[in-house]
């Protein structure tokens, strides 16, 4: 399981990764034991370790790692959550943790496992299918009709022998041996016995360079208060196994949000700035977390981002700013994680003229009329003073709504992970933010940085540097 791939790899080689994820596996996962029973006095953790969900997720983070480590490119995400019977939810509840017991991960690999849990936040959890719906029936059980109408539940988790005989009935369609892919990797590398790697040295295991890495010092994950991994992957139905009377759902989608939420947080920020909009950082982000909380169903089968657009430009609409949504959409093409999907492909469901479900895609200006208006109407007129103006009026697009704190509580938001530039390098980029420009590009330490448009040198032009950078990732 997780790495049980020989129909697509040489059987040494896949033998040998298989050798370096269990490893891994059993050092994180007492590791997780250590903690689990420091933090919660309790003894028993038979609860846990006789939950099959959780092995498996680190079973399918340990997987992925190794995976990503030796670059594989024929099991790349999130091709691990099939060959492991998960869904995006589930794995979401075990990345933080599986990289907080394990502080000598290398660097590289913690924004890997970062930028999945991105991944698995901004829509993959929110797709069809997702076990967060079968949590989400239990701990709000307003929107369990909904859910059901669309169809969107969670299917019982595959038993293994399933995953092994459907991966058999596919193994014909992938190549017999990944000699293609490793011939051109020996020609860089002068290796023809494995896929070209990641971060680590040849010859070098996973687990080898985990244990002479250093703890490091600051973890890459969106952190959520910690809570006992016992209740989070307890059955939804089952009432908090370490006190409470929550139920385990509740707990599970509650730490969720939590993420959600932070994640959106960064987002917001990093767009209002983008936009020159900074004071409007609270008013989106409460709207987006009003929707969390009260509408959630517009997350369903779409992605977050397209719910943070729609309340940017609602809020601008209701604060009377001088802001298309053209102007966000083309901002928002210059943040990192831009997808065209999101502004161009938006889930709509219709009913069809014989009553029955249907459902289509739209650009977001339309989803924005058809549907996020209607349902976010009132959080929207909330925001309008009483006695203002009336949203027709012009206004100062730099205005401020009264009542408006002018310093937003979002600066301990940390910056967007990293994002991989190249499959062939290791070279990474993050958005500087305005406020982090104007302090590093003081007199005394501009020589240090580099920015789009300036000159690191007397007498160069910037499409000098950049030539000169393009020269050192070739």
């Amino acid at each position: 399981m997780g790495l049980n791939c020989t129909n697509a790899f040489d059987i040494p080689w896949a033998e040998a990764r298989k050798m370096e994820a269990s490893k891994l596996y059993y050092r994180v996962l007492e590791a997780i034991c250590r903690a689990e029973s420091l933090n919660t006095n309790v003894n028993n953790l038979t609860p846990l370790l006789s939950n099959e969900r959780f092995h498996r997720c680190l079973i399918a983070c340990s997987a992925e790692l190794v995976l990503a480590t030796h670059k594989t490119v024929i099991m790349m995400f999130p091709a691990v959550l099939e060959s492991t019977g998960l869904t995006a939810f589930d794995l979401s509840k075990i990345i933080e943790n599986f990289v907080r017991h394990e502080e000598s991960l290398p660097r590289e690999l913690k924004r890997h496992l970062n930028s999945l849990e991105e991944q698995l936040l901004e829509s993959m959890a929110w797709e069809k299918g997702s076990s967060l719906y079968n949590s989400l029936v239990v701990a709000r059980p307003s929107l369990a009709s909904e859910i059901n109408r669309l169809g969107l539940l969670a299917e019982s988790m595959p038993s293994l022998d399933d995953i092994v005989a459907r991966q058999n009935f596919h193994a014909e369609d992938l190549p017999a041996t990944p000699s293609k892919k490793r011939a051109a990797d020996s020609d860089e590398n002068g290796d023809s016995r494995s896929p070209k790697r990641l971060c680590i040295e040849p010859r070098s295991t996973l687990v080898d360079q985990i244990s002479q890495t250093p703890p490091a010092k600051q973890s890459y994950t969106l952190k959520a208060k910690w809570r006992p991994l016992q209740s989070t992957f307890a059955s939804p139905t089952v009432s908090n196994l370490v006190g409470g009377n929550e139920k385990c759902a509740e707990v599970g989608v509650h730490i969720f949000f939590s993420k959600i939420l932070k994640l959106a947080a960064i987002r917001i920020r990093n767009l209002c700035e983008r936009l020159r909009h900074v004071e409007q950082t609270e008013h989106v982000y409460n709207i987006f977390k009003q929707i969390l909380d009260q509408q959630t169903t517009l997350f369903f089968n779409r992605h977050i981002d397209q719910l943070i657009l729609c309340s940017l430009y609602g809020v601008a609409k209701v604060s009377q700013l001088t802001l298309t949504f053209k102007e966000i959409v083309n901002n928002y093409k210059r943040e990192q994680q831009c997808i065209p999907e999101v502004f161009r492909s938006v889930f709509v469901v219709n009913t069809n003229h014989n009553g029955g479900l249907g459902s289509r895609h739209v650009d977001i200006i339309v989803f924005y009329n058809e549907v996020f208006v209607p349902a976010v109407k009132p959080f929207l007129v909330a925001l309008i003073p009483s006695g203002g103006a009336h949203p027709d009026n012009k206004k100062n697009p730099n205005s401020q709504i009264p009542g408006s704190p002018k310093s937003p509580p979002f600066s301990n938001l940390p910056d967007m992970s990293p994002k991989k530039v190249s499959s062939s390098h290791n070279v990474y980029i993050s958005p500087l933010r305005q406020t982090k420009k104007d302090a590093l590009l003081s007199p005394s330490s501009r020589s240090f940085y580099a920015c789009i448009g300036e000159s690191t040198h007397a007498y160069q032009s910037p499409s000098e540097d950049l030539a000169a950078i393009n020269n050192c990732l070739n």
